[in-house]
């Protein structure tokens, strides 16, 4: 059963000139429990398209299709309705904590302001219940942390913080978007981790948004794949990483690192602006596969096979050797 179901999804922001599309036609859906993993390089789309489920698109920006929460359609929510849902049943850890948690509030008090927001606890049961999220994700003497500022801890405790005020009200939708950021290796696995063991907890579905494959690959049961604010490839993970058919894919996995000594396979060319993109498929100017007819008309998402499709009409001669 879908938890969340987005169709035809379309960003556009306004500008001095011509409006900006910066997501066109996107369809997913995620199953309850389940990790979605979003991924693609940097200004792809991925980051706004969590902010617009989350209801946080700026205010140049506006949102068109459908977006699906148990049942409720996202874009027709007035304000008050969104805001109530945030943070209760849905709820998101940004890419970069140090600029997300207020550097003069202490981590109890915004960890308590959560509950007594959404949950209606009284202030001190509230922070006795942030000493229990700080114990849950890990924290060490989590009755002297949650007296503290978010400047008195490290870049892995933050994101730690992060976590437990996402996870407060025990949402049914947890965006993780880009969780991992700026944290060493060791620090990420345990934040990855994290992460899992409060899903299975917790029974929550989870959309990862990443650029980094590898975390997809050990975290996400479905991926998609997004370029230049379309998703152009959506498959089981197995599927993207062992038979992937869509030449945006098959050039992300070439750039992946493999061992001392492998030449890396780098993508051709750069992303062109979004004011500027081709007038048939968006990533025809960097595909080794284009012929004529792929600067004619962007193509649709053509079946590969049960629950695998891809955005490329080559798609049966596209082949990844690894």
């Amino acid at each position: 059963m879908s938890l969340l179901e987005v169709r035809g999804l379309d960003i556009t922001f306004r500008s001095d000139t011509l409006p900006v599309t910066a997501v066109s036609g996107l369809d997913l859906e995620i199953a309850e429990s389940e990790i979605f993993g979003l991924a693609g390089e940097s200004g792809c789309g991925k980051s706004i398209t969590a902010l617009s489920i989350m209801g946080l698109l700026p205010p140049n920006a506006s949102a068109s299709g459908s977006i699906l929460f148990k049942g409720m359609d996202l874009l027709t929510l007035d304000k008050e309705s969104k805001r109530r849902l945030r943070g209760k049943e849905m709820s998101m850890i940004f890419q970069e904590p140090m600029t997300s948690l207020n550097p003069v509030l202490t981590i109890g008090y915004q960890l308590a302001e959560v509950l007594f927001t959404h949950l209606d606890m009284s202030k001190r049961d509230a922070m006795d219940k942030a000493v229990e999220l700080l114990k849950a994700v890990r924290i060490p003497s989590p009755e002297i942390r949650v007296k503290e500022y978010p400047h008195q801890m490290s870049g892995g405790m933050r994101q730690r913080v992060m976590i437990a005020m996402a996870v407060a009200c025990g949402p049914s939708l947890l965006i993780a978007d880009e969780p991992t950021t700026a944290l060493d290796v060791t620090i990420q696995a345990q934040i990855l981790e994290l992460i899992e063991r409060l899903r299975e907890e917790r029974k929550m579905s989870i959309l990862f948004i990443t650029h980094d494959l590898g975390i997809i690959a050990e975290n996400a049961s479905r991926v998609g794949i997004m370029y230049a604010g379309r998703l152009v490839e959506l498959a089981d993970t197995a599927d993207i990483f062992n038979d992937p058919r869509h030449p945006y894919t098959i050039g992300l996995l070439g750039s992946i690192p493999k061992g001392k000594g492998t030449q890396l396979r780098p993508i051709p060319g750069n992303v062109p602006r979004m004011q500027d993109l081709p007038e048939g498929c968006k990533y025809e100017n960097r595909c080794s596969y284009a012929i004529s007819a792929c600067r004619t008309a962007e193509p649709f998402m053509y079946k590969v096979s049960e629950g695998h499709f891809a955005r490329c009409i080559r798609t049966d001669e596209v082949r990844w050797n690894s």
